[in-house]
């Protein structure tokens, strides 16, 4: 190759990178230019993160433009359409991308990943993207979170009908529970998949759904007299010597996330220390709850949770995750 040929490849060259230069910068410039989408009016654009907030709005009957990633299933087929619904993700894990270019009015989501770690309200502040949280972490919690969704939606009267069909199906178990005497006291524990079971397994205050329905289902967290606020949160103790005071007559195990793992981690720890020195553990009285009756927050099928809690208490149920007896 001459020096000429050499020298115009490398002109071209200069040239080309200058040309893409110079159409970024008219690309970038447009993109400054381009106005930023009118934020919507309230309630417009709803995004919604979790299935308890979406079928809450569901019953409401007011439309959304994005759902989660699961949790939909059960509640109409309908929001599996991708070409209509936007792809919200989990609470754990919002799609604030995907999101951000829903354009939302608002983005309506449970509360508890917020109390839990503290870091979905922020990301969502530095998007410019209004968060409404709502409290489904005991079943009073859930009732008045439907009335308040229904407030904000302007469809109370409508909130105020299903609160009143949850009465009303939750009235004869109430009166069942509510005749315990005495009351049954239990320890409510958590477990997820994070790692080792002492980095898995915490003890669930009353202000946690886990625990919160022991004692809507007659029963006593025994937890709460060392936590009286019942502040929400899962309780990982440095001092076990009050904690084995307590001596509930029970422990209940729920499972989040991979629950046979959970489950593995559960039976792992009953034959070790400071387990094995609660006396439940030593008479065996622990149950193993099924994650799709407790799970992190109320639902609205919680009577189910509640009328298992009940056959514990009234023998119809084996220990250790067995199920109903025969």
């Amino acid at each position: 190759m001459t020096s000429n040929e050499k020298k115009y490849i490398k002109n071209k060259a200069a040239r080309a990178l200058i040309c893409c230069a110079l159409c970024f910068a008219i690309v970038a410039g447009f993109a400054a230019c381009k106005p930023k989408p009118k934020q919507p009016e309230p309630g417009t654009r709803v995004v919604v993160i979790d299935g308890v907030s979406l079928e809450i709005l569901y019953r409401l009957g007011v439309e959304v433009i994005g759902v989660p990633s699961s949790g939909w299933e059960g509640i109409d087929a309908k929001y599996g359409d991708r070409t209509v619904y936007g792809d919200a993700g989990i609470p754990m894990q919002p799609n604030f991308t995907e999101i951000a270019m829903m354009n939302p009015s608002e983005v309506i989501m449970s509360d508890a990943t917020e109390k839990a770690f503290g870091n979905i309200k922020s990301s969502f502040d530095a998007l410019k993207i209004a968060v409404k949280f709502f409290s489904y972490n005991s079943v009073p919690e859930l009732k008045d979170s439907i009335v308040e969704m229904g407030e904000f939606f302007g469809k109370r009267a409508a909130a105020e009908e299903i609160v009143a069909e949850l009465n009303i199906k939750e009235a004869d178990i109430l009166a069942r529970v509510n005749a315990l005497s005495p009351k049954p006291k239990v320890m409510a524990l958590f477990g997820a998949p994070l790692g080792t079971a002492s980095q898995s397994i915490s003890i669930a205050t009353g202000g946690m759904y886990a625990g919160s329905i022991v004692g809507y289902s007659g029963a006593v967290n025994v937890i709460d007299a060392l936590y009286p606020n019942k502040e929400f949160g899962l309780i990982k103790p440095d001092n076990w010597a009050p904690i084995l005071d307590l001596e509930p007559d029970y422990i209940f195990c729920v499972a989040h996330g991979r629950p046979d793992e959970v489950w593995a981690m559960y039976d792992s720890v009953w034959g070790k220390t400071p387990w094995n020195l609660l006396r439940a553990v030593r008479e065996g009285k622990i149950y193993y709850l099924p994650d799709d009756k407790v799970n992190v927050i109320a639902e609205f099928d919680y009577t189910e949770a509640m009328q298992y809690i009940l056959d514990i208490f009234e023998g119809r149920v084996g220990a250790y995750g067995a199920g109903y007896l025969a």
